[in-house]
């Protein structure tokens, strides 16, 4: 059998070895050809994949002796030694050899023909059970599971160093390494070979987001595609505050030294203050600057539900500012917004009271600021009162709108309840912490559910204890208890609140009457307080401050009158929210703000302290240390920004979805009032009028029982026009009225005044060390210190102390003299040089309180 006359190989063929295969060459070839393959030691047929005729016949351009008859047989031998095949035996061989890789070609491609199948069989199966058990549900988006396992099985094909995945599967893995940590993510990558790509390649592409956070800077360069991806143009700004731990830090990417306290400058802090390239003016701030002991945090949220919020900007902060420089960075807020297209509706505070003060003066509640125009440049909200609202104290046009955080407001309400300072009283009943100890002593947990970490006075932001002291159980036990009157109405305030601020399943209607229910009760609660006669609050104070020797008699009917009454700031705080309310109602009505504005359960600062929150958890499995410095949360708060900006898509990539997950309290709302149901606001201003009514007859109803009715009656302050009249009145005094004579370009101090004094709440990568080479000659800018010049040491293993460096690394070191020689300290290296004392922060919020 001739080899021409072959089309193909058998598979039989294509395993032939040793014996059998030599018998094979020797019918299709010949035997000298046969011969020529023993010689070569070439024993299978396989082998012959890889290697040529010249491969084959090179041994025969050699002269030895005992294959010289080979070669005459084979072949030519010329004068000169050389050896030429004759062609019909190279015809042979390179027909053989095609034969073969072809074979070879045709197994390879059957294999991946087979593989391929067999891997859409494994897809399709998976797929066909997944719709099979999801058709049930309902659900219709395909999860990240299928293109996952498709996407292993491309990478088992290929070597290790050509893994390739994608967008999907790139951004699954970055939220595993969001929310899992570093070890999580390795312990999974190593364990799920081809699953997921290195962790260097997903720090590349944290970095190459568009999410940067830099200390000072304020993002406003989102804010146009996230509205877009939202779909609305008006956003809610959050600002709050948190401990840090306090150490400098220096950042390379920015060349900076991140930790200080950065100024104001018109309430700004100041973007890349800390850079310098002297080691000297290093130690020089940190000699006389402060170190950042706070984060400041903005955050904004837009009107969409469903739109995660994003944030803004971050920076270290000392905590010293004042009202004036709250206003100019809200105001620069707003107007950099508008140039971005995007509506500022206003600000939401935790309760501070300089952001109090500063709510005020904006909006000008009792308060004024002649020197500063907030209507300059801008767009303000405008509505119109009817005359006959004498209950409504706001003024008709506003530029931005701020509700103070309701958690904070609640917390405030419970922390004076069980300050040991307070004197609280309605009518002829005192407001105590023992009705609720009693409570708890007689009574079993089934019955009012309260622990005694809920009259505990040093939790000061205990706001679960809020919950359980104000519900319903509690109430009703207490309103069994006659001698508990004035503590039933008193907590019947926070129940209130809850429902009208928190409360997502309430309509916007019982929103309204639940806020001005509170209101109208603490006017009159006021007023009453304002004619209560001192020899009674003294007589009553005496009996409850047996162990205290500081006879009332010295202090002034003032302090005594305040200390009866709930704290000023948390007053204006309650007023302010329900003035806004009231507000956002009416420009809804007009047409001036969606209807989604009517939400305003999601006005308020909690935002930032669930930004707070998950920047601590992200510390990792194996970390202690849960609480970050200034560098540290803005390398979070990079991450939280993808994280939420991949939720901003609605989870979806294509037609794949990631499904987060959510707290079991936020599954079992229940929202008769849905939001996405709501599609015109069903309420005019008579309605208004009409729910403004109920709430002050309802007010009426709790202060009778406490015995106030009398003594407002006898002073012509019970009905509404007269309530209003006085309340506006007494607000209106100069001790309540704040003037700020601040101008745009200054920022004289303010002093909080004395209404405020009741206020009781108090509120990475390391570089590689880089090559050695030549010094640098071109060191311009790069000033030499010789602070450390009395240093003998010349050995600094550990340090990144050297003596030559890098040229491109140079703005990463300071140029120092140690013992009369030049040496290049790495900037984080003086960071740790110059810090002296090491910054703790408790990771029990119980155990900071506990000194107080």
């Amino acid at each position: 059998m001739d080899i021409f006359q072959l089309d193909e190989l058998t598979d039989e063929m294509m395993n032939l070895c040793d014996d059998k295969f030599y018998n094979f060459l020797e019918v299709t070839l010949n035997k000298d050809l046969c011969e020529l393959f023993r010689v070569q030691a070439i024993r299978n047929m396989s082998s012959l994949s890889s290697v040529t005729v010249d491969q084959i016949i090179q041994i025969l351009t050699v002269e030895i002796i005992d294959l010289s008859y080979l070669r005459k047989s084979l072949g030519f031998v010329t004068t000169d030694g050389g050896f030429h095949l004759r062609l019909g035996h190279r015809n042979l061989l390179e027909r053989l050899l095609m034969l073969v890789k072809c074979k070879k070609n045709s197994i390879i491609k059957n294999i991946e023909s087979t593989n391929k199948y067999n891997n859409n069989q494994i897809q399709e199966k998976l797929l066909e059970i997944w719709k099979q058990t999801s058709s049930s549900t309902n659900e219709t988006n395909i999860p990240i599971l299928f293109p996952w396992i498709t996407n292993v099985f491309k990478n088992l094909e290929k070597t290790k160093n050509k893994y390739s995945y994608d967008d999907h599967i790139r951004e699954f893995a970055l939220l595993i390494f969001i929310f899992g940590g570093r070890n999580c993510y390795e312990f999974l990558r190593l364990n799920l070979p081809a699953a997921l790509p290195h962790v260097s390649n997903l720090e590349l592409l944290i970095r190459s987001q568009e999410y940067k956070m830099i200390e000072c800077e304020f993002r406003f360069n989102l804010l146009k595609e996230y509205s877009r991806s939202a779909n609305c143009n008006f956003i809610f700004v959050a600002e709050d505050a948190t401990r840090s731990m306090s150490c400098v830090e220096y950042d390379a990417l920015s060349n900076t030294f991140i930790g200080f306290s950065s100024p104001l400058v018109n309430g700004l802090p100041q973007l890349n203050f800390f850079r310098t390239e002297s080691f000297d003016v290093l130690k020089n701030w940190f000699d006389k600057t402060d170190i950042s002991k706070f984060i400041n945090l903005y955050m904004a949220k837009s009107l969409t539900p469903s739109a995660p919020p994003i944030i803004l900007s971050a920076y270290g902060s000392n905590n010293q500012f004042e009202a004036i420089d709250v206003i100019k960075r809200w105001l620069f807020i707003y107007n950099q917004s508008l140039i971005q297209g995007t509506r500022v509706i206003g600000f939401s505070t935790d309760g501070d009271s300089r952001y109090l003060k500063a709510m005020r003066l904006c909006s000008g509640f009792f308060a004024k600021l002649p020197n500063l125009n907030l209507f300059k440049n801008s767009d303000p909200f405008a509505i119109k009162i009817p005359e006959h609202w004498s209950w409504f104290f706001m003024k008709q046009q506003q530029v931005l709108l701020f509700m103070q955080d309701p958690t904070h407001i609640l917390t405030k309400l419970r922390n004076r309840l069980l300050s040991s300072v307070a004197n609280l009283r309605m009518g002829n009943y005192s407001i105590d912490i023992e009705d609720l100890i009693h409570l708890i002593v007689s009574k079993s947990k089934i019955e009012h559910n309260l622990i005694r970490s809920d009259v505990n006075a040093k939790d000061r932001q205990n706001f679960s204890s809020c919950l359980r002291i104000s519900s319903e159980l509690v109430l009703n036990l207490l309103n069994k208890n006659d001698n508990a009157k004035g503590t039933y109405v008193y907590l019947t305030l926070l129940n209130l609140l809850i429902h009208g601020f928190i409360n997502k399943s309430a309509t916007i209607e019982e929103r309204l009457f639940h806020i001005w229910t509170v209101v109208f009760i603490c006017r009159l609660w006021f007023s009453w307080v304002q004619f209560l006669d001192i020899n009674n609050i003294r007589k009553n104070n005496n009996n409850n401050n047996n162990n205290n020797n500081n006879n009332n008699s010295s202090q002034s009917i003032k302090k005594l009158k305040q200390r009866t009454f709930i704290t000023k700031p948390t007053f204006w705080c309650i007023e302010i929210n329900a003035h806004t309310l009231i507000f956002i109602i009416l420009l809804v009505i007009k047409k001036k703000l969606p209807i989604e504005a009517l939400n305003t359960f999601y006005f308020n600062s909690q935002i930032c302290e669930n930004t707070f929150r998950i920047a601590r958890s992200m510390a990792g499995s194996f970390s202690s240390i849960t609480n970050f410095s200034v560098k540290s949360f803005l390398k979070r708060c990079e991450k939280i920004s993808i994280m939420n900006s991949i939720k901003g898509r609605g989870d979806q990539m294509g037609e794949y979805s990631f499904q987060f997950p959510e707290h079991h309290k936020n599954n079992k709302e229940i929202l008769n009032y849905s939001f996405k149901n709501i599609q015109q606001l069903n309420i005019t201003e008579h309605d208004i009028e009409k729910i403004i009514n109920c709430a002050f007859e309802t007010a009426q109803e709790y202060v009778s029982m406490v015995n106030m009715t009398s003594l407002l009656k006898d002073k012509n302050i019970y009905s509404l026009p007269q309530l209003s009249k006085f309340v506006k009145a007494v607000l209106s005094k100069s001790c309540s009225t704040i003037v700020d004579y601040s101008e745009d370009d200054d920022s004289d101090k303010d002093s909080d005044d004395d209404e405020f004094e009741d206020d009781e709440d108090i509120f990475d990568d390391d570089d590689q060390i880089p090559n050695i080479i030549d010094e640098y000659d071109d060191n311009e800018g790069n000033i030499i210190s010789n602070s450390l010049s009395n240093i003998s040491q010349q050995n600094f293993k550990g340090c990144r102390i050297y003596d030559r460096i890098n040229p491109q690394q140079m703005k990463k070191y300071f140029r120092i003299n140690i013992d009369s020689s030049v040496k290049y300290i790495h900037k984080q290296t003086a960071c740790w040089l110059l810090t002296t004392s090491k910054s703790r922060l408790s990771n029990d919020r119980l155990q900071r309180v506990q000194g107080r």
